[in-house]
């Protein structure tokens, strides 16, 4: 429609009434109704009745395009919002789906970790070495997850030799220990620490009964301890708390 058409249409318009002054509002305003009111009182010509409707469609379609750009105006930023929180989920889920993909990354990192962390006890890092060799034989990090199978399990097995040894050691310092208290050749001190919390039962066992006994107060007579004065060999008293020895001294010397 060309601008000479539509200043014919708006003045036969204004000619019969049906357009507003500006900054009037005026109950006859163009509407599809009023046009149809109009045209059913035979006012208009057909060609005259399409050009009116190509207006108010006109019209129409403009008032509707300017409503829905106000709208999206008013919901851009809502849109901006949802499309940066879409954004980050979907920066998330490639993240996710990456550790899918390489699987065997983040299980070494992991062996890495543990290997690395003083509190972790032999056992769990054993298993996750072993695990790892096991599940990713085509890895390239294989050998290294194999050198630390290796290397904790030398690590166990060391660990495991120097308590034997350690047993060892104590099991032969211990019966060279009762081999001397039974040949009576043992200080007040080793006597102390050698008969410290032990039972009536078991000291019995070990040096036969006492010489006498006054309740928890047992003597043995004879040559059981070095006496660091007299370089003589002098008798053993014990005490006993509760069935057990407390404490250990040179016997009283007989008048």
């Amino acid at each position: 429609m060309n601008r000479r058409f539509t200043l014919f249409v708006v003045a036969g318009l204004a000619a019969l009434g049906l357009t507003t002054q500006p900054g009037r509002t005026d109950s006859k305003q163009l509407s599809p109704e009023r046009l149809d009111l109009m045209d059913q009182r035979g006012y208009f010509t057909p060609a005259f009745k399409a050009a009116l409707h190509d207006l108010v469609d006109a019209r129409t379609a403009l008032k509707q395009a300017r409503a829905e750009q106000a709208k999206l105006t008013q919901d851009l930023p809502d849109l901006q919002k949802q499309a940066a929180e879409t954004e980050a989920k979907t920066v998330a889920l490639r993240q996710e789906l990456a550790k899918y993909d390489h699987p065997e990354e983040i299980d070494f990192d992991a062996l890495q970790n543990r290997m690395n962390a003083a509190a972790a006890k032999p056992e769990e890092q054993i298993a996750l070495a072993q695990a790892y060799v096991w599940t990713y034989p085509a890895s390239p990090h294989q050998s290294e997850a194999q050198q630390y199978l290796q290397q904790i399990r030398k690590k166990r097995a060391d660990q495991a030799q120097a308590a034997k040894d350690a047993d060892t050691a104590r099991a032969a310092a211990r019966a060279e220990l009762v081999q001397r208290a039974q040949a009576k050749d043992l200080s007040l001190n080793e006597w102390r620490d050698f008969l410290r919390d032990m039972s009536q039962d078991d000291l019995v066992k070990l040096i036969g009964r006492p010489t006498s006994q006054t309740g928890d107060y047992w003597t043995y007579s004879g040559d059981w301890i070095l006496d660091a004065t007299t370089h003589q060999k002098v008798g053993m008293a014990i005490n006993f708390n509760a069935g057990r020895v407390l404490s250990v001294s040179e016997a009283p010397h007989a008048p």
